[in-house]
């Protein structure tokens, strides 16, 4: 923030010394306020002095005296030219507030503003880089678990793709990309994926939590439960809100078909038990509630990193009516 506001600062001196030449005194012999007048009555006078005698000639030639005599004293104003200096100052200014501004503010991942974001980016980019080029699997490991960690999944998806194209056995990069399949929308493949890591490396909490999900979006109560109750076993760290799931799980499983039961079932486990936001954005409060035919758009075909939730009509309605009371 400071250095964006220094190299503000620097701009607009250099823009005020460039223009500081146009701002000052006005030409010192300006132009008479009747001149064109005066000229078009000697144009008039020339014109007819020829065709005239005795002292209608003479009053014709004094006034054209006059006339002469009054225009001599017009100069129009010279043209004044920029000094180069400030001109040079300014471009400077602006060449040094643009790298600025690409260094220090211009985002290069999701919601990226601070400086210390862009060393994340910089460093991102570093291991990226580096995987590419030796594609040892150690490298490629270390990109993808950084890009996974700042939400960068397209380069996590290709750096643990790359993993298995070399180590299939790979079980970090097999729940990785069950993780990123799941969240693109692709629960079946998403599934495979997740249940050959979780038999592989059954401690490997985040594979859990997951599959939980994956369970719960499919209506699976009971497996749901079940997978996020391993969670809680390994040590996931997000017990209180698992715990959360579990009983929304538990309440589901007990039938009911209210627009909060539909979204208990089908969107709490992304967007929070009262629409507070977790994986998914925030929905209490957001205005797209009140465009239900969007809504119902988005829920049945999806959105970014949403996948679609298939959902019979009566459930839909009843869901859309829920939501717009958020």
């Amino acid at each position: 923030m400071t250095a964006t506001l220094l190299f503000l600062a620097l701009f607009l001196l250099g823009l005020f010394l460039a223009l500081r030449p146009l701002l000052g005194s006005k030409e010192p012999f300006p132009e008479p306020p009747r001149r064109e007048e005066l000229l078009r009555e000697l144009e008039v006078l020339r014109a007819e002095v020829e065709a005239l005698e005795g002292e209608e000639k003479k009053l014709a030639l004094a006034r054209m005296v006059a006339l002469e005599r009054a225009l001599e004293g017009y100069r129009p104003p010279a043209r004044r030219s920029l000094n180069p200096l400030p001109v040079a100052l300014v471009l400077g200014v602006v060449v040094l507030l643009g790298v600025g501004l690409w260094r220090y503010t211009l985002p290069r991942l999701p919601g990226e503003t601070t400086v210390t974001q862009r060393a994340e980016a910089r460093e991102l980019k570093a291991l990226a880089d580096k995987a590419k080029r030796t594609g040892a699997v150690e490298d490629l490991l270390a990109w993808g678990r950084r890009a996974y960690a700042l939400q960068a999944f397209d380069q996590a998806a290709e750096a643990y793709l790359e993993v298995l194209k070399k180590d299939p056995r790979n079980i970090e990069a097999v729940r990785r990309v069950g993780i990123l399949l799941f969240m693109g929308g692709r629960p079946e493949e998403a599934q495979m994926f997740l249940e050959i890591a979780q038999h592989a490396d059954p401690k490997a909490a985040e594979g859990w939590l997951f599959l939980g999900n994956l369970y719960f979006q499919k209506g699976e109560m009971d497996r749901a439960i079940a997978a996020w109750e391993r969670y809680l076993e390994v040590g996931g760290e997000a017990r209180e809100r698992v715990e959360g799931l579990i009983a929304m799980a538990r309440a589901q499983a007990q039938g009911g078909k209210d627009g909060r039961s539909v979204y208990l079932a089908r969107c709490a486990v992304c967007h929070g038990a009262e629409g507070e936001g977790g994986v998914g954005p925030r929905l209490k409060g957001n205005p797209i509630l009140k465009a239900k035919e969007a809504v119902r758009e988005i829920v049945l075909q999806g959105r970014g990193k949403m996948p679609p939730v298939p959902l019979p009509e009566e459930e839909l309605k009843a869901l859309l009516a829920y939501l717009q009371g958020l």
